[in-house]
């Protein structure tokens, strides 16, 4: 990495983010969480109910992340919120958020990649499940497959790669697949269920694209998939990266596929 081109990036994204200390929280949808549906509450954190069984991926409540402001309000849903399942696709902050899961009740199944089943207990969490690419979790209410995803999943940058891990997720005759985060991959490739959560966001400076996936590149890995509906989430939540969101939304919306759903956040859609 060149270290002029990144003080450059970590003084503009230093201002952006300081900027939005100045602004008001975005208003935001605040759908009820309804039988088989996703809920967007922000960034990768959706809350799904497959024949009302909740999972949530990448729990993320909080107001502030480091100095990164959450830039929209929150759903209202949050103090009423028990889950089932608990899915953690990797160890970075924005993904992983320890005052988050000390929020949720410790009685629901917490799926981890490599790295996190010690933590996980440490927080309390009594049904902690370890999950590599190609394994898969099934307890007779839920099937939970573990892909590989295209991302250096360890919390810090030092030290060996975690794996991080993309999910489907699968319930009575309903299927949902969360990406997580990742670049560019074919792992996914044939991969059928209802709805795909793809991640859109964090893809400028272009050089995080190997971790990351631009918008045209998340719509070329959902179409290598058998589903009809692709959802677009890790965006619009916090500014980690220099792309504009209206700019990110744009591109999905020049893709000119209506089988991109683009929701709100707190936003619920019914499958």
């Amino acid at each position: 990495m060149n270290f002029f081109s990144n003080i450059n990036f970590l003084f503009h994204l230093t201002i952006n983010n300081v900027k939005e200390y100045f602004s008001k929280n975005q208003p935001i949808k605040s759908d009820d969480i309804t039988e088989n549906s996703v809920n967007w509450f922000g960034h990768a954190t959706t809350v799904i109910n497959l024949a009302n069984k909740i999972i949530i991926t990448d729990p993320v409540f909080s107001s502030l992340l480091g100095y990164f402001k959450r830039l929209p309000e929150k759903p209202d849903y949050l103090s009423d919120l028990k889950v089932d399942y608990i899915l953690l696709s990797h160890g970075h902050m924005d993904h992983l958020n320890f005052p988050s899961l000390k929020k949720l009740n410790k009685d629901a199944t917490i799926i981890v990649p490599k790295g996190y089943v010690r933590i996980m207990k440490s927080l309390g969490f009594k049904n902690v499940v370890l999950l590599h690419p190609g394994d898969v979790y099934d307890d007779g209410f839920v099937k939970i497959t573990a892909y590989e995803a295209n991302h250096d999943g360890r919390r810090f940058y030092f030290g060996q790669d975690n794996e991080s891990i993309s999910y489907l997720i699968e319930r009575e005759n309903k299927s949902v697949f969360f990406a997580g985060d990742t670049a560019l991959t074919d792992k996914f490739k044939n991969i059928s269920c209802d709805i795909a959560l793809m991640p859109v966001g964090c893809y400028k400076p272009d050089r995080f694209t190997y971790m990351h996936c631009t918008p045209e590149q998340s719509y070329e890995m959902f179409k290598m998939m058998k589903c009809p509906i692709m959802i677009p989430i890790h965006y619009k939540t916090f500014k980690i990266s220099l792309e504009n969101f209206k700019e990110t939304e744009e591109s999905l919306l020049n893709l000119n596929d209506q089988s991109i759903k683009i929701i709100d956040i707190g936003e619920t859609y019914s499958f």
